[in-house]
């Protein structure tokens, strides 16, 4: 152990100077000759590790698609390279999008995106973002989100601005020069290179490859020259004069062709032609349209307006249009039906129908078997290892989409599937006499003793719940009685059986063994990096899990008995638990074998119940919490904020922590559900909130909903009809009221 430390420190040594050897070079450079870019070429094992690690201090991704082409935009505040890159990606292949070193753009020989880097060059001297004092943000602009930079060369802001054109595999970048701090006349070139490879001049458009995908860039200049250098791979702007308080504008495009054939080439240019005759306008009304479809709310909580609005801009760009997403981007690679229906119940909360639909129908063709046994990490276990929550997570989000879009089809198409999917927790290898399902697999994924898992409970109790309502459309009637009285006898087992409940002291538990023993310590589960907890100590534990304040959040318990309350003081143990920022661990760190820290979707998991028991200071205190953290300003969360090195090099951004944001608004602060054929309104905001406007897409309509401000319903105006509340103090409203305007009077 000794040897192998000390070796460690003389590699550290090394590379530390290495590193610092470099830094000297870059600096020492005249500023005649000074490139930015260039200056970071020579890259140690250090700059590589800066430039592909996903989590940094300071470091924030951006998420746009167009057709097949994924673009993430990486801004930087550390400065260890231009401020603004981005890395390209085939979003229909998995595999691909798991690491940056996979991205098309990405040049293995300088280890970086470098070459993605707008520059503004002034008297040979260029200027790329520099961290510190720039800024990157979504706004909207006619109703279309974009990402929009801004940074300073010189004396002129520059403000770089990204779309994604919808279908073609194309993103605008519009660059605006403005002379807000110049005495005079300033001459500026706009620099923008070509990932690495040949490179060719056809008419106006650059073509060439990026890594083995063919991309073309076209410039609209308005007027100013144009200069292509195929040696060197640039295309320079200018030379464009600039005065004090002038502004101009300058439009490029970036075009891949995906999936890449022998003739794409040939068609990417044709395409970059064909684009540059109406210079995107019809590509951007339909993004206009598309947008204007889906649900908005409006609020000057901004906590809350930002939140929805990041996570709903940030959903339409992880699924492509046949549905399919990498479950943890930078990360996983794969797909897992859990993180498939939970990001698909995030886009119907969203309005974005199309994506929900897409995603379900991939979901039930492709990850789930004849048999119903559902996709794991891009594959299927065998029933020791099935997670057996996954048939409850797919049927409330079939469900829910029913129930949003009105659309019958997705179901009754996939009858016989969705029909097998629903019977496989209910084969004896895993319900037993107790009334419960069990196996070796653990929700979070790891392998203990034979046990009853309490979200297996809750989320197959939950999928029969929903099955008995979709039983018509998969002809499946005659199963109805027998599907409620299992999940009915789970759910009295879950909570009183006498020897097995996953009860104790008051509160729920994840996870007792068959055998009857609560199953809490543990031994002979190895660690993944080596300074994890279940790596460097020898006592862990595995409660309390995040994954017991489901039952609340989904109402499968009763969200106001003392049993939620004393789950959910329960689970404050995870809060902070081995840090100081903030948020819930998914479960006991002691028992951690990679990601140690605080993760964005366990504390949604937590912050859902505490909002359904009316722990308003708590359920405030996570939101504004995820609303602070890197991914609160991109709608992009990691799956966790690390709280060791060793697992800092693990973190990519899971697709199902944004579903989890817009679930959150519209179903429990918002409070909007179904009950049948009935909508059921019962808002929970927090107190002293001021008015919200919510324009809800829902089936064929909209529902405008207009909340004159924190406290219970009064009384409802539905399309100019006084509704009063219910002994709940909710508003039902029947199908021919789901649309129109409700103006929600509060005491």
């Amino acid at each position: 152990m000794r040897s192998i430390n000390s070796y460690r420190i003389f590699i550290i040594a090394l590379t530390t100077i290495a590193f610092l050897i470099s830094i000297d070079s870059t600096y020492s450079q005249s500023p005649k000759h000074f490139d930015y870019v260039d200056s970071f070429i020579a890259m140690d094992s250090t700059q590589l590790r800066y430039n592909t690690q996903t989590f940094l201090h300071g470091r924030n991704h951006f998420f746009l698609r167009s057709g097949r082409a994924l673009m993430v935009i990486q801004s930087d505040k550390v400065d260890v390279g231009p401020a603004i890159n981005y890395w390209l990606f085939d979003a229909g292949n998995p595999k691909q999008s798991g690491k940056k070193i996979h991205a098309f753009n990405f040049n293995p020989q300088t280890g970086n995106v470098f070459s993605s880097t707008l520059q503004v060059v002034i008297r040979n001297v260029p200027f790329s973002a520099f961290g510190e004092q720039t800024k990157v943000h979504w706004i909207e602009e006619d109703g279309i989100p974009l990402i929009e930079g801004i940074w300073w060369a010189d004396g002129i802001r520059v403000t770089e601005q990204f779309i994604g054109l919808p279908e073609k595999e194309t993103f605008q970048r519009s660059i605006f020069l403005e002379g807000v701090d110049l005495s005079g006349e300033v001459e500026v070139k706009l620099r923008l290179m070509m990932p690495f490879g040949n490179c060719t001049i056809h008419d106006s458009v650059f073509s060439g490859y990026a890594g083995d995908a063919p991309v073309a860039m076209t410039v609209s200049a308005s007027g100013f020259p144009i200069q292509f250098d195929e040696k060197e791979r640039f295309v320079d702007i200018g030379p464009i004069l600039i005065n004090p308080g002038q502004k101009i504008k300058i439009n490029t495009y970036l075009l891949l062709s995906l999936p890449a054939e022998p003739q794409s080439s040939e068609y990417i240019v044709n395409q970059a032609k064909t684009l540059m005759k109406d210079k995107g306008a019809s590509d951007l009304e339909r993004a206009k349209q598309k947008w204007a479809s889906m649900s908005t709310v409006q609020t000057s909580d901004n906590v809350i307006k930002e939140i929805y609005d990041h996570a709903r801009y940030s959903l339409e760009n992880f699924a492509t249009e046949e549905g399919r997403i990498n479950a943890g981007y930078l990360q996983y690679n794969s797909e897992w039906i859990r993180d498939g229906s939970c990001t698909a119940l995030g886009a119907l909360m969203a309005g974005n129908f199309e994506m929900a639909r897409a995603m379900g129908n991939h979901m039930l063709t492709e990850m789930i078997t004849e048999s119903g046994v559902t996709m794991i990490g891009g594959g299927f276990a065998n029933p020791d290892r099935e997670q057996l929550d996954q048939m409850g997570e797919m049927l409330h989000f079939l469900r829910c989409y029913v129930d949003w879009t009105g659309d019958e089809s997705l179901i009754r198409q996939n009858r016989t599937k969705i029909l097998a999917m629903i019977e496989r927790p209910l084969n004896p290898v895993f319900l037993d006499q107790t009334g419960m399902v069990h196996n070796r697999r653990e929700f979070w994924e790891r392998t203990f003793d034979d046990a009853y898992e309490l979200i297996y409970q809750t989320y197959v109790i939950l999928g029969l719940r929903e099955a008995c309502k979709l039983a018509q459309l998969i002809g499946a009637e005659d199963k109805v009685e027998h599907w409620q009285k299992t999940a009915d006898r789970m759910l009295d087992a879950m909570l009183s059986h006498p020897e097995k409940a996953l009860v104790n002291d008051g509160h729920l538990i994840k996870r007792r063994n068959v055998t009857g023993e609560i199953a809490d310590y543990f031994s002979g589960y190895a660690g993944y990096v080596y300074d994890c907890p279940q790596t460097v100590t020898f006592h862990h534990r595995l409660l309390p899990d995040a994954t017991q304040a489901l039952p609340i959040a989904f109402r499968v318990i009763d969200t106001q008995s003392d049993l939620a309350t004393n789950t959910l003081n329960e689970l404050e143990k995870l809060w902070n638990a081995r840090w100081f920022s903030g948020g819930y661990s998914r479960y006991n760190s002691s028992s951690e074998p990679n990601q140690v820290g605080p993760w964005a979707f366990a504390t949604c998991f937590i912050m859902r119940g505490q909002h359904e028991a009316r722990l308003f200071e708590r359920s405030r205190r996570s939101l504004e919490y995820l609303h602070s953290i890197p991914g609160g300003t991109t709608g992009a969360w990691f799956e966790e904020i690390p709280a060791t090195r060793g697992t800092s090099k693990w973190d990519g951004v899971i697709c199902w922590s944004t579903g989890e944001m817009t679930l959150f608004i519209i179903r429990h602060y918002l409070g909007i559900r179904f009950e049948g054929p009935q909508l059921v309104i019962q808002p929970a905001l927090y107190p002293d909130n001021p008015p919200v406007i919510a324009d809800l897409r829902l089936r064929n309509g909209r529902l405008r909903l207009d909340i004159e401000g924190s406290g219970t319903i009064k009384k409802a105006i539905v399309n100019g009809e006084i509704v009063l509340p219910g002994p709940d103090g909710a508003i039902r409203l029947g199908p021919d009221s789901m649309s129109g305007t409700i103006v929600i009077k509060t005491r």
